[in-house]
């Protein structure tokens, strides 16, 4: 079974799950005391789709080059064209390359569904998108490490001494 069969398993699992959000969403309109929650839960929901595709292709090239760098120890140790291996060290590179890549992948889909899931449910509140997304903890770890590079690259083109 190809590996696109477990992703597009889980895939119509997620949308199932989407439309039942959406489905009770829909039915909580029409009680006055579960309207507030119906726009916010609608949002959140359709909000986790984007953030989800997004670090999954952030996390791509990094899961492309750990499974290239698997195949080419699996060929230099094994040079050829078979495609069958005994070699326990290449078995378990191989495993462990695999279970790291699914790995990433799922981390950084659950990190874009909490993302997407926050800030869908603040804009659903009233909130203005740019204002929810500046507060997210992935921006602000990118802040973050720009500003160190920043401060290493001024220090190193100072000689080590920080400005004042």
């Amino acid at each position: 079974m190809p590996p696109t069969f477990a992703y597009i398993l889980m895939f119509m699992i997620w949308v199932f799950v989407a439309c039942l959000a959406w489905l009770a969403a829909g039915l909580m309109l029409f009680t006055r005391r579960t309207r507030t929650l119906s726009r916010p839960l609608c949002f959140a929901m359709a909000g986790t789709f984007p953030f989800v595709f997004a670090y999954q292709i952030i996390a791509a090239p990094f899961v492309a080059v750990l499974l290239v760098a698997a195949w080419a120890f699996w060929k230099v140790l094994e040079p050829g064209v078979s495609t069958t291996t005994q070699n326990p060290v290449v078995i378990v590179v191989s495993i462990t390359s695999a279970f790291l890549a699914f790995g990433t992948v799922l981390a950084m889909s659950l990190a874009g569904f909490y993302e997407g899931w926050r800030t869908g449910w603040a804009c659903g509140g009233g909130r203005r998108f740019q204002e929810v997304l500046y507060e997210g903890p992935t921006v602000r770890l990118i802040f973050r490490i720009l500003q160190m590079a920043r401060l290493k690259r001024t220090l190193s083109q100072d000689g080590g001494v920080p400005r004042s």
